[in-house]
């Protein structure tokens, strides 16, 4: 398994409704519809204004192939809720564990 580790800033408690409508509104529908999609973590520090979101992958071969369209597709969504992208980066992830994680 491959996770999509994106990393954002300027994520204050005014954009968190925003950002959380689009992601469950928005990108975890778009995302299903990418084969390998495997899941969908949001992170958030509101004391700095920080957030990450964990995309997983099935293989790395499918987070490379999802990321050509993604990362034109990220860049607007980003915009649109107020938050900069300060990082995008693949890693592997040997072990994954999420029993019982629906939030």
């Amino acid at each position: 398994m491959y996770a999509r580790v994106i990393t954002f800033s300027g994520a204050d408690a005014g954009k968190r409704d925003a950002a959380l409508e689009m992601i469950r509104g928005t990108v975890i529908p778009m995302l299903r519809s990418y084969d390998g999609y495997e899941g969908y973590i949001s992170l958030y520090d509101e004391d700095q204004s920080r957030a990450k979101a964990l995309i997983l992958w099935e293989s790395k071969d499918a987070a490379e192939s999802a990321e050509e369209t993604l990362a034109e597709r990220r860049k607007g969504m980003v915009a649109q809720v107020g938050l900069t992208l300060e990082s995008v980066d693949l890693y592997e992830a040997p072990v994954v564990e999420l029993e019982g994680a629906k939030v």
